[in-house]
């Protein structure tokens, strides 16, 4: 392969009487074309819409350079730098938008062909350039259990961080995931 286009989607909405409701957006397109010696150019356009933290949405462009530390027929681990460009809108119509650039550093670790286990785990940092001091930070980590008949056990944990959130008890928005499939 030369290169690669990933994509993903994941929406949860969760209504209770006793609280406000809870609906967190999250979407992802990817590019990689790849080099010699595990190098690759790569670009990537990343949405989030998140009640937790009074986010309408957050578009963020990624645009840099990645290098696969380990490759093989069962897993990969690679690392990214370059630079990005976050616009964001907000829930309250009293709180102005932001544009920012930012830098960031990534690392991501795919164990896919390990017996009947599987496991993705990714971790971003974006350190602000525009808003210095400001840092977000997006992981996720996905454990995956195959059972007989292709069923499936999955875990999974994501973390949103912004020590500059608009709103001062949201800095950190996680999501605990289980699933089962087929």
């Amino acid at each position: 392969r030369k290169w690669t286009l990933e994509g993903n989607f994941n929406g949860i909405n969760s209504k209770r009487d006793d609280v406000n409701a809870v609906r967190r957006t999250n979407a992802s397109l990817g590019y990689r074309y790849f080099l010699q010696k595990d190098w690759y150019p790569l670009a990537a356009i990343n949405l989030l819409s998140n009640t937790e933290q009074n986010i309408a949405l957050r578009t963020v462009g990624r645009l840099g350079m990645g290098k696969y530390i380990i490759r093989t027929n069962d897993m990969y681990w690679g690392v990214q730098a370059g630079t990005s460009y976050n616009n964001e809108r907000f829930t309250d119509p009293a709180t102005t938008s932001r544009n920012s650039l930012e830098g960031f550093i990534a690392s991501e670790l795919n164990l896919y062909d390990i017996g009947d286990l599987s496991l993705l785990t990714s971790v971003i940092a974006y350190p602000g350039i525009t808003e210095p001091g400001r840092l977000r930070l997006d992981g996720s980590i996905d454990l995956q259990y195959d059972l007989p008949l292709d069923f499936f056990i999955k875990l999974g944990f994501t973390l949103n961080y912004d020590n500059e959130s608009i709103q001062s008890n949201s800095e950190y928005d996680y999501i605990f995931q289980t699933s089962v499939g087929w």
